[in-house]
C-alpha cells in the first residue's frame, strides 16, 4: 500500500502519507492533514486502489506527493 493513514498528535485528527518516503499526500490542492478518521480512510482507499477510480474523459484530481519545495 502506497498511502497510509497516520493519527496526528495529540490523537484527534488524521493525515495521509506516502509510505515510501513519509511525505504528506495532496488531493485537489489540499494537503491531507487534519482529517477525520472517515476522511483519511476514504483517501487511503482511493489512493491505493487505482482500479476502483472512475474513468473520465477529462482529467480529474488524483493523489500526489508534496515536498518541502512544492509538488513532487
Amino acid at each position: 500500500m502506497r498511502f497510509v493513514a497516520v493519527q496526528e498528535p495529540p490523537g484527534s485528527s488524521w493525515a495521509v502519507f506516502d509510505a515510501g518516503n513519509g511525505v504528506p499526500a495532496e488531493y485537489a490542492g489540499r494537503v491531507l492533514i487534519g482529517l477525520t478518521w472517515r476522511e483519511a480512510r476514504w483517501f487511503v482507499a482511493m489512493g491505493n486502489d487505482h482500479t476502483g477510480w472512475p474513468q473520465y474523459s477529462r482529467p480529474v484530481a488524483q493523489l500526489r506527493l508534496v515536498g518541502a519545495g512544492g509538488p513532487v
